[in-house]
């Protein structure tokens, strides 16, 4: 229940980072991909490392904080406190202009589990977020081994033939991404959705978190 009220407190913060709506015209044939990237964009191969970075930083702050205060982990966190709760701390930052928020959660005063939001903003690429999607499941792979499940899942297949409009399908909520690995002291997950923009959340519960509380 407490992630439960974590993921519709950040959803509820997500509002204020929604671009401008995406629409889908079946009926009009689709241009080719197009885009003007400044000149001094940054490299694909780079951003994805630098997020996969930025994202192994924090699960390892999860794992070697599992149980803490609020007041401990606050001082280990950077960037704009959005949220300050007895069990909810968000902390909003950015990454390559998109909007970032990392929520954590805790039980009984104890840190139980933690979620790591990336909110789409500007389109520099259609394929940009599920680019970052895989190659964040390539590492945890590598670090993790084969997830335990693996998904890709389409709701409308309008754009399932144009592999390069698949960021866009991704967008509108006709196909969405998942995968999660079994860990030696909980669970992490990874999905790739999408309401008009993309938004890549990594989920990551500790073992004490999956179990019932005891005021339930």
């Amino acid at each position: 229940m407490r992630m439960y009220q974590l993921l519709v407190l950040l959803f509820g913060i997500v509002i204020s980072f929604l671009p401008v709506p995406l629409n889908a015209d079946p009926g009009k044939t689709l241009p080719p991909p197009t885009f003007d990237i400044p000149f001094d964009d940054i490299d694909p191969v780079i951003a994805q490392a630098e997020l996969n970075g930025r994202i192994a930083a924090f699960l390892n702050r999860l794992q070697n904080h599992w149980g803490a205060s609020p007041e401990s982990l606050r001082r280990k966190v950077t960037g704009e406190i959005e949220r300050d709760e007895r069990e909810t701390l968000v902390v909003a930052k950015d990454f390559a202009d998109h909007g970032v928020l990392e929520g954590y959660d805790f039980r009984e005063g104890s840190l139980i589990a933690g979620q790591y939001l990336v909110l789409q903003r500007p389109v520099n690429g259609l394929n940009e977020f599920i680019d970052y999607y895989r190659a964040l499941k390539t590492s945890l792979t590598e670090h993790y081994g084969q997830p335990r499940e693996d998904l890709i899942v389409w709701s409308n297949d309008l754009y399932q033939p144009l592999p390069d409009y698949w960021g866009v399908a991704v967008q509108l909520g006709h196909l969405r991404y998942a995968a999660s690995w079994t860990t030696s002291d909980g669970l992490v997950t990874v999905e790739l959705t999408g309401n008009h923009h993309s938004r890549l959340t990594i989920d990551y519960r500790s073992s004490a978190s999956l179990e019932p509380s005891r005021n339930t």
